[in-house]
């Protein structure tokens, strides 16, 4: 079954393959990772939306990047705080899955935002089919995906907080936690209490990557 039409306000995530350039570099391992990436998106939509909640997830995959909505039916708006724990149990479960994988596992970065929204399935001519997507928050999502003065880290997930007036006293939103402009996703844990040790832990293993470059360029002889 093809990704339908959809035209309303909703969820639109923007998710890619974190440092997918270096990826390319070897050559090798390329083409088995996309086949990871495409195959797992596949199976954990199919998994998603296998239950009987009336609100659906849909992707629409190109490269080494995934843009994500929700729908409910051709013109009906998506509830903010129905909604939400649909794309967030989608995140929790892609990204277990792609960061377990045995031969190549990889990290992913995510932007969402809430808005209007239209995919329109199958433009077609002669030498050319087209699914477009438009609306602001496809174009949010992307834009702050590739925001280079707060880019997302590798393996986090954000949602932008314009717009969006979720309850956050619910159950479903306690891996939530609000910073500036953004909630930020903790798919990666399962107890709240956690959250705050899991930044002080990320940020050092983040610092680490740096110290070791800067070891290496202050080194001149290479050895030792």
């Amino acid at each position: 079954m093809s990704v339908p039409s959809y035209e309303g306000k909703t969820y639109v995530g923007y998710l890619d393959i974190s440092g997918f350039k270096q990826i390319m570099k070897r050559k090798q391992e390329v083409g088995m990772i996309l086949d990871q990436f495409y195959s797992t998106l596949y199976n954990t939509v199919y998994d998603v939306n296998s239950n009987a909640d009336s609100i659906k997830m849909n992707v629409v995959a190109v490269s080494d990047c995934a843009v994500l909505f929700l729908n409910k039916g051709p013109h009906d708006d998506v509830d903010q705080n129905s909604g939400l724990p649909k794309m967030m149990q989608f995140i929790r479960c892609v990204n277990r899955r792609f960061i377990d994988h045995d031969s190549s596992p990889f990290m992913t970065t995510c932007s969402i935002a809430y808005g209007d929204f239209r995919f329109e399935d199958k433009k077609e001519g002669e030498y050319i089919r087209k699914n477009c997507l438009r609306g602001p928050a496809y174009v949010e999502a992307y834009l702050d995906s590739e925001k280079e003065s707060e880019k997302v880290k590798p393996g986090k997930c954000r949602i932008l907080r314009q717009g969006l007036n979720i309850d956050l006293s619910r159950n479903e939103f306690a891996m939530l936690k609000k910073e500036k402009q953004y909630y930020y996703y903790y798919w990666m844990r399962n107890d709240p209490h956690e959250i705050s040790l899991f930044d002080k832990e990320y940020e050092r293993a983040y610092e680490k990557m740096y110290d070791t470059l800067k070891r290496l360029l202050r080194n001149p002889s290479l050895r030792g």
